[in-house]
C-alpha cells in the first residue's frame, strides 16, 4: 500500500511540476500581450510582479522534479512546495473571479488536488518508519 502512494506521489509531482514549468516559463518570458491573448492571471499584476511570480513557479517545478518525483526521501521539502503550489492556485482562482474567468477554475482546483496529494502522501510516509530503517540516503 505504501508503495501505491509513493508512486501515486511522484506521478503526482511529476505532473505538477511539469504544469508548473510550463506555465513558469510562460509568465516568466512571453510578451505580456501573448499574456494577455492567453489569460494568463499575473497580467492583473504589475509586469515585475507578474514574471516574479512566473520565476518562482519555475523554481517550484524544479523543486517538485527533484524533490518529489526523483528523490521522494525528502518528502518535507516536497510537501512545502506543494503547500506553495496550492497557496499559488488559491491566488490564481481569485484573481480568476474577480476578472470573470470561471473557466479556469477547474485547472486550479487539479493542480491543487496534485499538490494535496503530495502532501498527503509526504505524511502518509512519514507515519511508516519501518519501511526506512537500515536505508542510507
Amino acid at each position: 500500500m505504501a508503495s501505491g502512494r509513493r508512486i501515486l506521489a511522484r506521478s503526482a509531482a511529476l505532473l505538477l511540476a511539469t504544469a508548473f514549468g510550463f506555465f513558469g516559463y510562460f509568465k516568466s518570458f512571453a510578451e505580456r500581450a501573448v499574456l494577455e491573448q492567453h489569460h494568463a492571471w499575473t497580467t492583473a499584476l504589475p509586469d515585475l510582479l507578474g514574471r516574479a511570480v512566473g520565476l518562482s513557479e519555475l523554481l517550484a517545478a524544479a523543486l517538485l522534479l527533484i524533490f518529489g518525483a526523483i528523490r521522494p526521501a525528502r518528502g518535507r521539502v516536497a510537501a512545502g512546495v506543494a503547500l506553495y503550489a496550492i497557496l499559488n492556485q488559491a491566488c490564481a482562482a481569485l484573481v480568476h473571479i474577480a476578472r470573470g474567468e470561471s473557466a479556469a477554475l477547474p485547472q486550479n482546483a487539479l493542480l491543487a488536488g496534485l499538490a494535496l496529494l503530495i502532501i498527503l502522501a509526504a505524511r502518509s510516509h512519514r507515519a511508516e518508519p519501518e519501511e526506512t530503517m537500515g536505508r542510507q540516503f
